[in-house]
């Protein structure tokens, strides 16, 4: 394995690791490369909060679910407090210089700009339109406000 120097923490929000096969690929090609990969994403009940995966350590969180755009905004802020407190954690334990955030959410760039003032590297891997995503699961009539905010990110 390559030092803790060369650490990548990985971030997905919107999918389950190691279901996700582009995000399951990712992984395992950098760890086959020598890297020291950490992963955060959302768990499901009864699963460990954190374990290995092929070689990709994995810390998950239980991100609570809910209905209509105030479901979904709550949904997105507790996962982007827990994926903050989790990358802390791994930045204590793993160790990591580049992080490789899978969108959605497009919020994760802020998280990428705080760890780029302490030198880390920044990967946007962008998976899907979050703005098309957002009217395609609440339609043209939900909250504008919020879609404009997607929009600006």
């Amino acid at each position: 394995m390559r030092t803790a120097a060369a650490g990548v923490l990985m971030l997905v929000e919107n999918s389950h690791y190691p279901r996700d096969p582009r995000v399951r690929r990712e992984a395992e090609a950098l760890v086959l490369a020598g890297f020291n990969v950490s992963l955060i994403g959302p768990g499901y009940p009864g699963e460990p909060a954190r374990e290995i995966i092929n070689g990709v350590r994995v810390y998950r969180f239980l991100a609570p679910t809910g209905s209509g755009v105030l479901g979904y905004a709550w949904e997105y802020c507790y996962s982007m407090m827990a994926t903050l407190y989790l990358s802390i954690i791994v930045l204590w334990r793993d160790g990591f210089a580049v992080i490789h955030a899978a969108n959605p959410p497009d919020t994760f760039i802020f998280m990428g700009l705080l760890y780029k003032l302490l030198g880390k590297k920044f990967i946007y891997d962008h998976h899907d339109l979050a703005p098309e995503m957002y009217r395609a699961r609440f339609g043209d009539g939900s909250c504008q406000l919020l879609y404009k905010i997607l929009i600006g990110l």
